[in-house]
């Protein structure tokens, strides 16, 4: 693994530990263990796109991705990620049927697998030589706060 990039992976990897909480709460219909599970993945989702979006996407300017707007990309992709957390967030605390969720689940899980393979594999690399000291120190800041 990439010095570089190892906090990264690591803030990556915990809000996917949070996402798979939720998904495994949710298929033993735990109702309170699933509601805390969902609000700590949107609350670590939130406070990691923001740093991203304050210190990665700079260094991704500074260090293009060929054929890509990686800052139109990840925008995109960050508020979709929240938007649809929020949407789910919002059903299931107005105790909409579990059958009528799921659609808004499978959405949320194709985007942030597509997000997550997106980061791992092509913008953390991409920036990791770019990041300065600053950047790279309050990502890992973020990062361990998770």
């Amino acid at each position: 693994m990439d010095e570089g990039t190892a906090p990264l992976r690591r803030a990556q990897a915990a809000l996917r530990s949070r996402f798979d909480d939720f998904r495994q709460a949710l298929e033993r219909r735990d109702r309170a263990a699933y509601r805390l599970a969902l609000a700590d993945f949107q609350q670590a989702l939130g406070r990691w796109t923001a740093e991203e979006e304050r210190h990665l996407v700079p260094a991704l300017e500074r260090a293009p991705v060929a054929g890509r707007d990686s800052r139109r990309e990840l925008t995109l992709e960050f508020v979709q990620l929240r938007e649809l957390t929020r949407q789910l967030r919002f059903q299931l605390e107005a105790s909409a049927p579990l059958a009528d969720v799921q659609g808004l689940v499978e959405n949320l899980s194709r985007r942030f697998d597509a997000h997550e393979r997106g980061v791992l594999e092509v913008y953390y690399p991409a920036a990791s030589a770019a990041l300065s000291p600053e950047e790279r120190e309050a990502l890992a800041r973020a990062a361990r706060a998770l």
